[in-house]
């Protein structure tokens, strides 16, 4: 973003703040108007029937990234079913943060980005994805670091979803190593043979939303994050969430720029340990 681009952001950013100070006085305490800055977006987003926070209004970036290196991994079909019911699924659903020493087939890895983040159909020329997303605009991308995955080279991919395919960003092993050390050294994240990292493209939801976009695409990642959980139960698989990590590490290991494009969720995944 230019500088100017950038000041006349953050003027936008100081005017709805301002707007939200009558609300912020009547519903927070003196410590949380000083120091919570979440609350401040919270109250700056709000919809009243005055109001709408129409700023920022970014351009609409399309719903899919390309591949920069143009190397494509074809991935396998997903399953079609996998013989355990939906709500037995989502009833053993849990947090799982041991793995098995033995690696997933690339066929698992497939079924898990398909019904967590895939195309699972197609109204006239606009996808339609495997999670429910705020205007259905798609923001939530996926990448893979794979360690140990049969047909698949240790690496980091970004999942093609109009493809079903993954894109080839590096290869090399201790990857996962190095994103477990920028998971807060969460040595869980390093002992899964393949981790998934979900990213956010703001522009996308915000471009008909505006500031309240943030609130809309973390909701959205949250219905990604559950559908990766389900699917994972019904493979018999082990995930679990990680949303705490240092953000500009994790861009910078993703190779995203932090603003335009953010990560908000690693889920590391493998067989079950005793499995």
């Amino acid at each position: 973003m230019e500088p100017r681009e950038l000041v006349a952001h953050l003027r936008r950013l100081a005017s709805a703040l301002r707007g939200a100070l009558p609300l912020l006085e009547r519903g927070a305490s003196e410590a949380s108007r000083r120091l919570d800055v979440a609350a401040l977006y919270h109250y700056a987003s709000m919809i009243t029937r005055s109001a709408y926070v129409d700023q920022p209004r970014p351009s609409w970036p399309g719903f899919f990234k390309p591949c920069p290196t143009g190397r494509l991994v074809e991935l396998p079909e997903p399953a079609r079913a996998s013989g355990v019911d939906a709500l037995e699924a989502i009833r053993r659903r849990r947090s799982r943060r041991e793995y098995a020493a033995r690696p997933i087939g690339l066929a698992e890895l497939s079924t898990l980005l398909y019904y967590s983040v895939g195309v699972t159909g197609w109204e006239f020329d606009w996808p339609l994805r495997a999670y429910p997303s705020a205007g259905g605009l798609q923001p939530v991308e996926a990448y893979v670091v794979s360690e140990s995955v049969e047909g698949l080279e240790p690496g980091l991919y970004h999942y093609q979803a109009r493809d079903h395919a993954l894109c080839v960003l590096r290869t090399g092993s201790g990857l996962l190593r190095r994103l477990a050390d920028i998971c807060l050294a969460q040595e869980h994240v390093a002992e899964a043979p393949a981790a998934i990292a979900f990213t956010v493209v703001y522009q996308r939801t915000a471009s008909r939303y505006h500031a309240r976009g943030y609130r809309y695409a973390l909701l959205d990642a949250g219905g990604v994050m559950e559908n990766l959980y389900i699917a994972a139960e019904a493979l018999g698989l082990a995930t679990v969430a990680v949303g705490a990590f240092y953000d500009e590490e994790l861009c910078e290991f993703l190779g995203v720029d932090c603003y335009t494009e953010f990560p908000v969720l690693v889920m590391p995944v493998g067989r079950r340990a005793g499995g």
